[in-house]
């Protein structure tokens, strides 16, 4: 049998494979041509969790230069100088011959000579073997090389810049195994083992991350926009199928809230872990454990492996809405200390309570407006908030956000996701009071993105003068108490607003089964109760709580379940428990008993008839 091959054809062939690899180079050569960073990455080679990087740096005029590595980034406002995991730094100069080195202060770099610097040379370490717990980095804002399996790429924890040269651009080059698939937003080129991504500055390099694992992604539309799925799971049982599927809902929910989205592509880069392998390590802003950073046009999450769909949806939706909202806030809306953001001596934005805290109200908003869960559902979860938000002291937002990296402003940073929460849905019910359903926050933060936008930002000190001109003077109000002010809110009167009550203490009629706690630990993950004494189910000091009622205890429904169980219980019934007690599992059954007890910050519709008024406001704030 002889073959034929057909001349044409294989002609064609060779010559589209020599046309490809020629633009290629060309496109490459002609990005390197552009006076930027030329960047060389061995991702085959790791040696001890440590990669090298070999960076051709743009023309320098002056004698003498500072290579920067980041010590604060923006959207994680916590003190993490990157350089202490850069170790062997060396510069070169175009001959080749080494040039001298001195540190510029504890985690940068001094260049002599720098007119002649052409290239530096270092290693890279990952944050996630960080073993001190001061120093601890949360992990989507840090690095993790494990050679051959996967590599999370946060720019700022990899590369660096010389100073007064930071607008240049970057042009990077992974040699990378076959098997692994490199995700991110930035443009790249890929041929056989090498990708070669894109950035116009340091700004856009650091605000894009990279995830490289075996490929596992998916894509759906919401709108006009492409969401793409990137997933790595350290079990291979999660795949980015079921996630696209998960955060489908998310994302027409949000895309209802907005109208259309503002952005043509967006990237959901998941790291799934082993329960296990969770950090117990604690540190100042956020610490060690689950969770994510947004980014403008993608954003990065750690999270654990769940094999519960419903444990798994509830965690997406939570943690993903409020990181998919930072397209509106900083994306489209920003301060000057955003926009051109200086990576070694930071100069903060005093707007977290917009940053985060409108995020994070927003979140919830969008999934109730959909109708993703009900007004009641909404309540209990801003009630959470109300007792987190308790944990803090008095402080002005606007002083706590410029000076968030004092160590004093750590303590308080989380307040941004519970108080910060609160007062923004109060000032959405200022504003439609103020301005008799005119307008909403939504409306306003709109009007602001559109005045603004990506490439203007605004001055730090003039954007709530601006909120005021689109609302109301009674708006100022409200930020002069309890934003740039130290009040905290009159719970009671800002829910009388819609027509609901609050109350600091509360005779609330119920079911319970006597005296007991449940607390979780987090080196073992696992619940177990504490002070428990007479109670109707038998349990004792020390049982550690599998299920109720046939349903597995998880880190992600515990405060449903806990709380409409044993804290909350308005129907009574049998409660049947699958508890450990030393190294035996047993089941613990028994009935609440009727009482009354106190409850704190209590939450509900009020029992009078609405007044016109509230219901306006009620009508406004659900429907938009």
């Amino acid at each position: 049998m002889q073959i034929y091959i057909c001349p044409t054809l294989f002609f064609m062939q060779t010559i589209i494979k020599l046309f490809t690899a020629m633009c290629f180079m060309a496109f490459t050569g002609k990005l390197l041509a552009t006076n930027g960073y030329a960047i060389t990455v061995n991702l085959n080679n790791v040696v001890k969790d440590k990669v090298k990087v070999v960076c051709n740096v743009p023309d320098i005029k002056e004698s003498e230069v500072v290579f920067v590595f980041p010590s604060v980034i923006p959207g994680s406002y916590a003190l993490k100088e990157y350089g202490r995991y850069i170790e062997g730094f060396k510069a070169y100069g175009a001959d080749g011959k080494a040039l001298k080195v001195k540190k510029a202060d504890k985690f940068n770099y001094t260049v002599s000579n720098a007119t002649q610097l052409k290239r530096v040379e270092y290693y890279v370490n990952d944050t996630w073997e960080e073993k001190s717990a001061n120093n601890f980095i949360f992990q989507p804002s840090g690095s993790n090389i494990a050679a051959g399996k996967n590599f999370v790429v946060n720019p700022f924890a990899f590369f660096g810049y010389a100073e007064g040269y930071k607008n240049k651009e970057y042009n990077i080059t992974f040699q990378k195994p076959d098997n692994l698939e490199g995700y991110s937003y930035l443009s790249k080129i890929s041929s056989k083992g090498t990708d070669v991504f894109t950035a116009s500055d340091y700004d856009f390099l650091a605000d894009n991350p990279i995830l490289y694992c075996k490929p596992n992604s998916s894509m759906f539309n919401v709108g006009h926009s492409k969401v793409h799925v990137c997933v790595y799971s350290e079990t291979g049982k999660v795949d980015a199928d079921s996630v696209a599927e998960y955060l489908k809902p998310i994302g027409h929910a949000l895309e209802k809230f907005f109208g259309n989205l503002p952005v043509d592509d967006y990237y959901f880069l998941f790291y799934f872990d082993k329960p296990e392998n969770l950090p117990t390590k604690k540190s100042f802003g956020l610490s060690s454990g689950t969770g994510a950073l947004e980014h403008n046009h993608c954003s990065f999450y750690y999270l654990l492996e769940t094999g519960s769909v419903s444990d798994m949806k509830a965690m997406l939706n939570e943690v993903c809405s409020h990181e998919f909202l930072h397209i509106l806030t900083p994306l489209n809306l920003h301060s000057k200390e955003v926009a051109d953001f200086n990576f070694r001596y930071p100069v903060m934005s005093q707007h977290l309570w917009m940053y985060e805290g409108v995020t994070e109200y927003f979140a919830g908003l969008a999934q109730l407006q959909d109708s993703m869960f009900t007004l009641d559902e909404y309540m209990k979860n801003m009630r959470s908030k109300v007792f987190q938000s308790e944990e803090f002291d008095n402080f002005s937002f606007t002083d706590m956000s410029k000076n968030v990296i004092t160590k004093e402003n750590q303590k308080r940073y989380l307040s941004v996701y519970s108080r910060g929460a609160l007062l923004a849905m109060m000032l959405d019910w200022t504003i439609i009071e103020a301005t008799d359903g005119a307008k909403d926050l939504k409306q306003t933060m709109f009007e602001l993105a559109k005045m603004y936008g990506t490439e203007k930002p605004f001055n730090d000190e003039e954007l709530i003068n601006k909120f005021v001109e689109l609302t109301s003077p009674q708006v100022k109000t409200f930020f002069d108490n309890y934003i740039t002010g130290r009040e905290q809110p009159p719970m009671a009167a800002e829910f009388e607003k819609i027509g609901w009550e609050y109350k600091n203490e509360y005779e609330q009629h119920g079911y319970y089964f006597g005296k007991m706690g449940l607390a979780y630990n987090t080196q073992k993950n696992e619940f177990t109760f504490y002070r428990a004494e007479t109670n109707t189910l038998g349990v004792k000091q020390g049982d550690v709580l599998l299920s109720v009622n046939g349903t597995p205890l998880t880190i992600e429904n515990a405060e449903a379940i806990v709380s409409s169980v044993f804290y909350e219980n308005t129907k009574g019934g049998d409660v049947t428990l699958k508890v450990r007690r030393g190294t035996t599992e047993m089941e613990l059954s028994g009935k609440p008993v009727e009482a009354t007890r106190k409850v704190k910050n209590y939450i509900a519709p009020s029992s009078d008839a609405p007044s016109d008024k509230q219901k306006m406001i009620l009508n406004k704030w659900l429907n938009g």
